[in-house]
């Protein structure tokens, strides 16, 4: 390959071996043909190792580097990152898929949306059988994903590709000490110095299954990740008085925990109060008040669901506040939000 390509992908692994062929093949399989595939075995107990050597004799863009021991995603992950060379750097998974046109697409966006420095899209959630259990949607606008990171990942890590010269210029790598949740701690420190954006389609395939790193360390990377975000709340509004349990309150209401159910009215409030704080540094534009309206909608969603809660009276007197004409379009949206709730309950059903 002469010269500097266009992308370089990043793939850390440890003892993936068992999704790893469709993993590197998904790659291999792009329509955009200019990029490096960098892989780093994080020191593989199982035949990861053997598979990633005899991919890398085959196809020259595979580099493949293995380290000497285990030392977790974050290190292997900035041994790629040193590695990269590319105008941009996607990141993927060694269990998941990149669907056929993502690095054509993503690219595309980055070169012609020289105000966005990354990008990713929505998600196609399948088990390990490959079987389709959801489709999860993103923020597609810079402002919309900011607000999404005061309460979970602004992006969907493994989707998203960048320009290497904002890592270069800000020295910005993935923290070994946030383990776990290494991924959401470099998106946020990531925006600080640069904008986002989403693609509305599906141009990953994420695995859910009970090998997956998210699952192995379970609650713990949950209050790792909890923690962080709350921190990053702390850090961008040291005016809102708002402790941690409140803020993972609304985290774990929007995720539709089962246990948040009698909480939802408070968990609204809190989450407006968090708007509130957002909205003094926005610009009133048409990004603004798009924003502004989804979020209104969301609190009435958590506060009027039945059955019906204490609180929500004083929710909905905040929101005609924020929005006086907001009934109007929860009107609009409520018979598919009933919908979405139908069957979001029939997956959970499917699953056990």
């Amino acid at each position: 390959m002469s010269g500097n390509p266009l992308v370089s992908v990043v793939l850390p692994i440890y003892n993936g071996e068992k999704f790893l062929h469709e993993a590197v093949e998904s790659i291999l399989g792009q329509t955009l043909s200019d990029f490096e595939f960098i892989v780093v075995d994080d020191g593989s107990k199982d035949g990861s190792r053997a598979i990633l050597e005899e991919y890398s004799h085959r196809d020259k863009r595979m580099i493949f580097s293995a380290l000497p021991k285990n030392q977790g995603v974050a290190i292997a992950s900035n041994h790629g990152l040193k590695m990269a060379r590319g105008k941009y750097i996607a990141r993927m998974d060694a269990d998941d898929i990149s669907l056929p046109e993502r690095f054509e697409k993503q690219a595309a966006f980055l070169e012609t949306h020289s105000e966005i420095d990354i990008i990713g899209s929505a998600t196609l959630l399948v088990d390990d059988r490959a079987h389709k259990i959801g489709l999860q949607s993103v923020p597609l606008e810079d402002l919309a994903i900011r607000w999404k990171g005061c309460f979970s990942s602004p992006l969907i890590p493994p989707t998203i590709m960048f320009r290497r010269s904002v890592i270069v210029e800000h020295d910005l790598n993935y923290r070994g000490p946030m383990e776990q949740a290494e991924d959401i701690d470099f998106l946020l420190r990531f925006l600080e110095f640069a904008k986002g954006a989403n693609l509305a389609e599906p141009l990953y395939v994420y695995r859910v299954h009970t090998a997956s790193i998210t699952s192995q360390y379970g609650r713990n990377a949950v209050d790792r990740k909890s923690q962080i975000l709350f921190t990053n709340l702390q850090k961008h509004f040291p005016d809102l008085v708002i402790s941690f349990d409140q803020a993972k309150q609304v985290s774990d209401a929007l995720l539709g925990r089962p246990d948040m159910l009698s909480k939802r009215a408070l968990a609204a409030d809190i989450y407006l109060r968090v708007w509130q704080a957002f909205s003094e540094s926005c610009t009133p534009d048409p990004a603004y008040y798009r924003l502004r309206t989804n979020v209104v909608l969301i609190a009435a969603k958590l506060a009027l669901y039945p059955p019906f809660q204490p609180g929500s009276l004083k929710v909905i007197r905040r929101i005609s506040e924020i929005e006086p004409k907001w009934f109007i379009s929860f009107i609009g949206k409520f018979p598919e939000m009933v919908s979405i709730k139908i069957k979001s309950m029939l997956i959970r059903q499917n699953r056990k």
